[in-house]
């Protein structure tokens, strides 16, 4: 896609990263990540946060959606893991349909890091499906980082 996307010229420059790389400084008034933190485990949300604020200039905007599912789905999801012995936390998933690694906080915890990363809750919003759906949040980034 990014070969593509050079091809074409649509972009000006193009890097391959994980969120938990970036090393931008004060490069974007917006960033968006769709799709993208159900990847990121629980572990890491506290880096990648900090990595996406310091990529915004001061009072820049992030926009994330962080999925959600029923509590229920992930319980037994959860124990079927701790059953195979693997260190899972809740939240967790692995098997499925979902292709791969998925990781879906609670919206309090999301927004606890929200908080400590020293972003401002701006809007938000949750477009439900069956048994899931996704948290779409505006964030914006502080003034100058200390």
């Amino acid at each position: 896609m990014l070969a593509e996307a050079q091809r074409r010229g649509i972009a000006i420059d193009l890097q391959h990263v994980g969120l938990q790389e970036l090393s931008f400084v004060d490069r974007f008034d917006a960033v968006m990540t769709i799709d993208a933190m159900e990847n990121i485990a629980p572990e890491d949300w506290p880096l990648v946060l900090a990595n996406l604020h310091r990529a915004l200039r001061p009072g820049g905007h992030l926009y994330l959606t962080v999925e959600e599912h029923h509590d229920a789905d992930f319980s037994a999801l959860h124990q079927a893991l701790v059953a195979r012995g693997l260190p899972a936390v809740p939240g967790e998933v692995i098997d499925g349909d979902v292709a791969g690694y998925h990781y879906c906080p609670s919206r309090e915890q999301v927004i606890e890091w929200i908080a400590a990363a020293r972003l401002s809750l701006i809007d938000e919003a949750y477009h439900q499906e069956d048994g899931w759906g996704y948290r779409h949040l505006l964030l914006r980034a502080a003034g100058r980082r200390p």
